[in-house]
């Protein structure tokens, strides 16, 4: 289990609030990881650049074509602002996974990935960022 100083800053963007929920219950109890906050995308987008400063953001893909390319602008501005972005859908899609991997995206996986690979994801991404964030000054 990765050890850092601080717990990794964690906000979890999807269109559906049990999916939110689901997830926050799934994570509440890692210590390692802190819920910063739980959003629809809406919300997400006004939240960019605010104090709360994730380290990684869960981003939930709806599978629907004309939500795609807001999704994607999402992801870009959120990288753009220094957070890793896990990009989760209930089905492989290639060209959202393509899309959301050009954009910034650090992975694209399964929301039916199970809770320690779920963690062990987020702490790597975490750890990278937090790493390249360092290097950077």
């Amino acid at each position: 289990m990765l050890n850092l100083m601080e717990p990794i800053r964690l906000i979890i963007i999807d269109q559906h609030k049990g999916v939110r929920n689901a997830l926050r219950v799934r994570l509440r109890a890692i210590p390692s990881i802190s819920i910063a906050g739980t959003f629809d995308a809406k919300e997400a987008k006004q939240i960019i650049g605010t104090d709360l400063q994730p380290d990684v953001a869960l981003l939930g893909l709806t599978g629907q074509n004309d939500e795609l390319g807001y999704m994607v602008r999402l992801v870009e501005m959120l990288v753009e602002n220094g957070t890793a972005v896990l990009a989760l859908s209930s089905y492989i899609d290639d060209i959202a996974r393509e899309l959301v991997l050009e954009a910034g995206a650090s992975d694209y996986r399964l929301k039916n990935i199970n809770t320690p690979e779920l963690i062990a994801e987020i702490e790597l991404l975490a750890e990278t960022h937090r790493k390249e964030r360092s290097d950077n000054f």
